[in-house]
């Protein structure tokens, strides 16, 4: 029972059921038996038939259920710490002490109650998360707002959510302005201002403003939802680490026998060894990954990053490659016009004015970008008229009932048709990496403009961080030009960039870098990533612009695309591997000690226990500092 308890998923299972009470209640009925004989021994010598049969009352109830799950692991040939815990009652028992095999029982499986509740300290940070969806959502129906359950909230469905109140679903803004608290989700202890177009997801906090938003996942779908089920699929995930300790426990027990029939050959006293067989149980170290990597997942869930597995932290912790998609990634993925150039006598607003007129009714990103720069400009938008699109070209439309033009020189007869100086900006646009877009009017060009998608704030010291956490290769893999995939490599100090390359082009580039012996982390958002994501030994999905499919096949989410949690994650895992290695070999110097003194006798069966607990008991309290890890610190 004891050494098969090693899953802390089992443990919440453990804390809800009568156990407690039991080995509670059987503790008292071993202190009754010593109380009654004293010191568990009558005057005549032996212990009295009552003192008796109060310990035998108590080895009942809590020594039992872990010499039945001893049976039944042998029945299955499995080889656990309760052949050694059910050796040392027994022996206990068979020697006539009583009160020992009563108090060896109560105080190894209140020992295990003990790292249950520890362990659950550690598991916090995730069970929030589990907690936070809400039960109730506020649904405009006929007009009217109703409260409802939040299993009948369908996606399309209008609600309103007031001040104080946690977003039921993820929904999109339509009406209102208002600060959302999302630390819960993301880690930001900053609340984000949300308005009409903006996103919000599940469980987050609106503080300040009624706003109107339309349901757009529900349930399970919901990024809280999602949250919910990456945590479960990560308490049943073990890493390599727990798997090396538990192939370590089949042969621990026969040295453990050894060692107990050595001391009883040389000593010949029983109790020196019921006493090594009780040190020598090897929960301590059976208890050091578990522990640790748990510990370090609840650190990242609260810094809005969530973990698949321990086994993806383990592969994180020996990275030396970090290679990264471009747009979405290292870049916002949000394209803004950062330059206007117009032809002799035209005014710039004119040109924006003219390009968004065309572009309104259109969902292309570029089309958001030029709209987006006419809205800050304040330019007048007018109507357009009988648009049509030429695909891989731009827009034609009819403003003010003339013909106007927007996308490429080619759209209007190819670039010698542009006149030299804009012809010059063009050249200047397209080696910056910057997508140039032309604007005619009856065939004639207005201006151009620079549209590109702009290198996220945090990128370069994402990467300055990576190498000083030992990363050899940080690169860009890019299905876009060369021309823009050189351009942010630079800017942000990447040491090589791979342009124009297909989903399989990236995966083989991976391959490539593992065939070499060489632990690669990607990270990447798009449909396109998925392949590359799935290849690498640890594949990090931007989970706020990230699309569904990335978001499946990553190993690692980050909820709201901050890079720079990706430096804290690996010293996260760096920091989660030596606490493993420093909890293994305190385990094995620990256990080794106390082998020894209890064959000296200088440990009694119960002061065995005793010190037993206290080693799995240090090695969880280890395993917990994790969650004290800093955001950031210089390894």
């Amino acid at each position: 029972m004891i050494g098969r308890i090693i899953k802390l998923g089992i443990y919440g299972e453990l804390k809800q059921s009568e156990d407690f009470k039991r080995v509670a209640f059987a503790g008292a009925l071993a202190l009754a038996s010593y109380l009654w004989d004293g010191s568990g021994e009558s005057a005549s010598g032996s212990a009295s038939v009552a003192g008796t049969g109060l310990a035998l009352a108590s080895v009942a109830l809590n020594g039992a259920p872990i010499v039945w799950g001893a049976i039944k692991g042998l029945l299955n040939r499995e080889v656990n710490v309760d052949e050694l815990v059910s050796i040392a009652i027994v022996a206990s028992l068979v020697s006539g002490e009583f009160l020992t095999a009563a108090v060896v029982s109560f105080v190894m499986v209140f020992g295990s109650l003990l790292e249950e509740a520890t362990s659950n300290s550690a598991r916090r940070a995730i069970q929030e998360l589990v907690k936070m969806s809400p039960k109730t959502a506020t649904v405009v129906i006929d007009g009217e707002p109703k409260t409802v359950d939040i299993k009948n909230v369908k996606v399309g469905d209008l609600l309103i959510v007031k001040p104080g109140e946690q977003v039921p679903v993820d929904a999109l803004v339509r009406e209102g302005i208002s600060a959302v608290d999302e630390s819960s989700m993301t880690g930001e202890p900053i609340p984000r201002e949300k308005s009409a177009g903006d996103s919000v997801f599940a469980g987050t906090l609106n503080q300040n403003g009624v706003i109107r938003v339309t349901a757009t996942k529900v349930g399970e779908d919901t990024t809280l939802g999602k949250v919910i089920k990456l945590v479960s699929e990560a308490e049943e995930n073990k890493p390599e680490t727990i798997r090396t300790i538990d192939r370590y426990a089949r042969w621990f027990t026969p040295a453990m026998l050894t060692c107990a029939g050595v001391a009883w050959l040389v000593t010949g006293e029983v109790s020196r060894a019921v006493t090594v067989l009780i040190v020598g149980c090897p929960c301590a170290l059976i208890l050091a990954a578990p522990t640790a990597v748990v510990a370090a997942m609840g650190r990242a869930a609260k810094a809005g990053i969530l973990v698949k597995g321990g086994v993806f932290l383990e592969a994180v912790a020996r990275a030396d490659v970090a290679l990264f998609d471009k747009t979405g990634t290292l870049t916002e993925g949000k394209p803004k016009v950062d330059e206007i150039v117009s032809a002799e006598g035209v005014e710039k607003d004119v040109v924006l004015a003219r390009a968004a007129s065309v572009e309104q009714n259109s969902t292309h990103p570029l089309a958001h970008a030029v709209l987006k720069a006419a809205h800050y400009a304040r330019v007048t938008i007018d109507g357009a008229e009988d648009m049509v699109a030429e695909i891989g070209l731009g827009l034609r439309a009819r403003v003010r009932g003339r013909l106007v033009e927007v996308g490429s020189a080619y759209l209007g007869g190819g670039t010698m048709n542009v006149p030299v100086p804009l012809r010059d900006h063009l050249q200047r646009f397209r080696e910056k990496g910057a997508t140039p877009l032309v604007v005619y009017e009856e065939g004639k060009p207005l201006g151009v403009m620079s549209v590109q998608d702009h290198v996220r704030p945090d990128s370069k010291t994402t990467v300055e961080r990576l190498k000083k956490l030992g990363f050899r290769e940080i690169s860009v893999l890019s299905g876009d030009h060369e021309l823009s995939a050189k351009r942010v490599a630079d800017q942000v100090g990447l040491t090589d960039a791979w342009s124009e390359l297909k989903p399989q082009d990236k995966l083989n580039i991976i391959r490539k870098f593992q065939d070499e012996g060489r632990t690669v982390l990607f990270v990447g958002d798009g449909i396109n990533d998925a392949p590359a994501l799935a290849a690498a030994n640890a594949g990090i999905a931007m989970g706020a612009g990230g699309t569904d499919v990335a978001l499946e096949t990553a190993d690692i989410v980050l909820m709201h695309d901050d890079v720079l949690k990706i430096p804290f994650l690996v010293g996260l895992s760096r920091r989660m591997l030596r606490i493993i290695k420093v909890n293994i070999a305190f385990g094995m110097v620990f256990n080794a000690f106390a082998v020894i003194a209890g064959g000296a006798g200088y440990l009694s069966p119960i002061m065995g226990a005793v010190v037993h607990n206290i080693g799995s008991v240090l090695v969880v309290l280890s395993s917990a500092s994790i969650i004290l890890t800093p955001d950031w610190k210089d390894r």
